[in-house]
């Protein structure tokens, strides 16, 4: 029995740290690594280098997760509530990117692609178009065409000219003219 008593106080060195080849299994509630600078747990391969790092640093923005040797940077579940990821983010069927775009199948792509293209982004007025409607031709509706005046040009108790411009909306960067129904 001292046999076994020795060979179990003598497993590994605490004062210097060890190497445990075999398994460590714990029956209590924590297995903790103590200490006030940044504490890591690693997963490394057989060759030594590192495969992952969990890790968080006293007082630090929270919890890094790091993808080691493989690259990729730093994953971090922040004190603060948030997530934060080096890159796109993957959910599902969901992409999203890094400019803060989303990409998915309900938009048919990106999501700014489906508002640049189903949403009118900016109205403007064409050229003006005058022509006097006193004894002269004036205007039938047609479309596109808008009225944006109508005056007297000399004084008189009667309207004279009228001036039109064509109504255009900008959808996903062209300029398209507005067609009555």
């Amino acid at each position: 029995m001292l046999e076994t008593v020795d060979c179990a106080k003598n497993a590994m060195d605490k004062r210097t740290s060890g190497t445990v080849k075999g398994d460590i299994m714990s029956q209590g509630t924590q297995i903790g690594l103590k200490g006030d600078d940044r504490k890591h747990l690693g997963f490394h391969n057989q060759d030594g280098s590192v495969r992952m790092w969990l890790y968080k640093d006293k007082r630090g923005d929270g919890v890094h997760l790091n993808n080691g040797n493989d690259g990729g940077g730093d994953w971090v579940f922040n004190k603060n509530g948030h997530f934060y990821s080096p890159q796109a983010l993957h959910a599902a069927g969901a992409t999203y990117q890094e400019d803060g775009n989303i990409h998915g199948s309900l938009w048919g792509g990106h999501l700014s692609g489906w508002l640049n293209n189903t949403f009118v982004r900016d109205i403007r007025l064409g050229h003006m178009q005058e022509v006097q409607i006193w004894r002269g031709p004036g205007y039938r509706d047609e479309p596109s065409h808008v009225i944006t005046g109508v005056y007297n040009g000399n004084g008189d108790d009667y309207v004279d000219f009228v001036q039109r411009r064509v109504l255009q909306k900008n959808i996903n960067g062209n300029w398209i003219n507005v067609w009555f129904m």
